[in-house]
């Protein structure tokens, strides 16, 4: 959000430091100053519901989109066709 709660978002992360079982693997911010995007490394799902709950005062919203990496996610999609395939 902008305004004080944009101002506040600023504040609060430079006070925050990222616990056991969550690594910053880049941040950036939008060039409007409008939102941003960082690459997160976690242990499990709890430790980002605990990043997300420290900020969604003040964010109009907080996403999570969990990735594999390529080789592995071509692996497991290739295993569930030959497994449909073996269906048919």
């Amino acid at each position: 959000r902008g305004g004080p709660a944009g101002r506040d978002a600023y504040q609060r992360f430079s006070k925050w430091a990222p616990p056991d079982g969550l690594e910053i693997k880049g941040a950036w911010t939008s060039a409007s100053n409008a939102g941003g995007f960082m690459l997160l490394e976690v242990a499990n799902f709890g430790v980002l519901m605990n990043f997300a709950s420290k900020f969604k005062d003040l964010n109009e919203a907080i996403d999570f989109t969990p990735v594999v990496e390529l080789a592995e996610g071509l692996a497991v999609v290739q295993e569930a066709y030959d497994w449909v395939d073996s269906l048919r």
